[in-house]
């Protein structure tokens, strides 16, 4: 189960519809980023965490922070 799913389950007070908008992304999107057939984009999943407060961070998808750590070991090497 993702974070994003854990967050939305926690707010019953909120469609997924409304989520969807909320995130900017279509109902079947998020549906897909739900159930984890789909990974965001770095900017879905920025909108994700600005929309959240930060509660679903950028770094909780698997697809990013495996970018995020690769650039955190080379950006070093390459600039320092």
């Amino acid at each position: 189960m993702s974070i994003l799913s854990d967050y939305i389950k926690g707010r019953p007070e909120k469609s997924r519809s409304q989520w969807a908008d909320e995130f900017g992304i279509s109902r079947p999107h998020l549906h897909c980023l739900l159930e984890g057939s789909r990974l965001p984009s770095l900017d879905v999943a920025t909108r994700i965490a600005v929309a959240t407060g930060g509660a679903v961070p950028i770094s909780s998808w698997p697809n990013i922070a495996a970018v995020l750590a690769a650039a955190q070991h080379e950006l070093p090497a390459k600039f320092g």
